[in-house]
């Protein structure tokens, strides 16, 4: 059984060989790349969103408790008005604390103009 027959010889001689197509390496290489840049995209698009949730600025998140403005008065010393839900408040910042001064009221807030002034103290 070593020696294959003429017959046999001729027989493996003639018959096809199953033609396997090699896909190119071009179109391995365009694939590796679209997968790299959608993972890129969506990794990018939670970076995003992780960063919006983080810093408060996410537009469908109501947010309870705002500073509305901060006034620095000497270093580290200042005041800031706060709005919680819808009261206003005065306080006092320092360093490593913050201390209540008042409750304030709507009109407290409204800008005033020297015209206004004039024309209720008159």
């Amino acid at each position: 059984m070593l020696f294959l027959s003429v017959a046999e010889a001729a027989e493996k001689a003639t018959k096809k060989v199953p033609n396997i197509e090699v896909p190119s390496l071009w179109g391995y290489s365009l694939r590796i790349i679209l997968a790299l840049v959608t993972v890129l995209v969506v990794v990018g698009v939670f970076a995003y969103i992780f960063r919006k949730v983080r810093s408060g600025q996410v537009p469908f998140k109501k947010r309870k408790v705002e500073v509305l403005e901060i006034t620095p008065v000497m270093g580290k010393w200042g005041f800031a008005v706060v709005k919680v839900g819808g009261r206003y408040f005065l306080v006092g910042l320092a360093e490593g604390s913050v201390n209540l001064i008042s409750e304030l009221q709507e009109k407290d807030l409204q800008e005033e103009t020297f015209e206004k002034v004039l024309e209720e103290n008159l």
